[in-house]
């Protein structure tokens, strides 16, 4: 089966993703991952990959497209395994350091050639810390060090982050943050245009249904009222520029680190589409992390992927993935009574009931979601033999 993401010359020259923009806690807590698990992640920036090690599967697979993000993941597994942990966060970019490329030449001849050769030509990227570096999180400096200032001054952003109740959050947002000017920039700066140009890919919004800075706004409002700014590592990173170190992101935290470390040599990191490689394996999947990768794809293509899933999934396998301006969930793998004569005349199977969507339970984690821009998580169970 054929990648619809590879057909649609989206540029993957680059570090899209320096760090994982989905909540770590809410991914694991819908996977619930079990010690003979065998696991499948998309694997982006690598961070949520390595907190599903720290669950203790049997095996995880994490897949890319694009060959910079397989360096930094297999950079980050260096990392991981050759240095401590304050260490660790030094070379991460969390904590100040000049000590980055003397820790690189320590590690840089046990990556592989193709890996090795990158980061050689690329230690700037190194001394600046890797989880700065993306275009994705390169959008959130523009915004922070050029749009932001504009909307509020130093003090008040601060004040976002000083410990409140969800009355005091809701006071702060409607008296001092809702004003004229944050308003606009939800229209300005996360307009399709301007986050295709420099946030994501402008192929990324071929399937939009939803507009971007409408949704970005709702959402970030209930990002700060609803939700805890001073605990949201997410929301404290896109306004200040780095974490606290007493508000980590789940694969940063010390508690996890020993876990993540012990359990590297079971992370297998590959480098194609998801479909070439669902069509290769002979072997079932239990657990399926699949980040966002359907908002990229026609309906058609999601339906004909997710069968492809289910005759590589286990019985009861789960699926986790996240929705930001184009919805799908095993809802739209109904095919409708217009389509159903061509679909059947062409084979294909109407496989919605296959999927039963845990709705209240994955309506439930979203709320909770610190990563907050998603309109949607889908957590689903994988229905073979009829049971349920």
């Amino acid at each position: 089966m054929k990648s619809e993401v590879k057909e649609n010359k989206v540029d993957f020259s680059l570090i899209r993703y320096s760090q994982c923009w989905e909540d770590t806690e809410v991914l694991l807590e819908s996977l619930d991952i079990k010690e003979k698990d065998v696991c499948f992640g998309i694997l982006s920036a690598g961070d949520n990959v390595f907190s599903m090690l720290a669950e203790n599967p049997e095996k995880v697979v994490a897949l890319d497209i694009s060959f910079p993000q397989i360096a930094l993941a297999k950079l980050k597994r260096e990392i991981f395994k050759n240095f401590d942990y304050e260490k660790m966060l030094e070379f991460m970019g969390v904590k100040n350091s000049a000590e980055r490329i003397r820790m690189y030449d320590k590690i840089r001849e046990k990556l592989d050639k193709d890996v090795r050769d990158y980061w050689d030509l690329n230690r700037k990227a190194i001394e600046t810390g890797v989880i700065h570096i993306g275009k994705f999180e390169k959008f959130f400096k523009i915004f922070r060090e050029k749009i932001l200032p504009l909307i509020h001054n130093k003090k008040r952003v601060e004040g976002l982050f000083e410990k409140k109740s969800k009355q005091e959050r809701e006071e702060y947002y409607n008296k001092h943050w809702n004003n004229f000017r944050w308003k606009l920039m939800f229209k300005l700066f996360l307009s399709k245009s301007v986050v295709g140009k420099f946030g994501r890919d402008k192929e990324f919004f071929r399937y939009a249904e939803k507009d971007i800075s409408k949704e970005m706004k709702e959402r970030s409002r209930y990002a700060l009222c609803e939700l805890d700014s001073y605990e949201n590592p997410y929301i404290h990173y896109i306004m200040m520029g780095n974490y606290r170190l007493d508000c980590l992101p789940y694969f940063l935290r010390r508690e996890n680190f020993e876990n993540i470390r012990k359990n590297l040599h079971k992370l297998e990191i590959i480098q194609n589409s998801v479909e070439e490689y669902l069509d290769e394996i002979d072997f079932k999947i239990n657990k399926f992390n699949l980040s966002d990768i359907f908002e990229y794809m026609s309906l058609e293509n999601y339906r004909n992927l997710m069968k492809k899933i289910y005759d590589n999934a286990d019985n009861n396998a789960i699926l986790a993935y996240w929705n930001l301006i184009v919805e799908r969930n095993s809802s739209k793998l109904d095919y409708k009574e217009n389509e159903m004569k061509e679909n059947i005349e062409n084979g294909k199977n109407n496989i919605w009931k296959n999927f039963q969507r845990m709705e209240e339970f994955d309506k439930k984690l979203h709320k909770k979601d610190k990563t907050f821009f998603y309109t949607d998580f889908v957590v689903e169970k994988v229905i073979k033999y009829g049971n349920n």
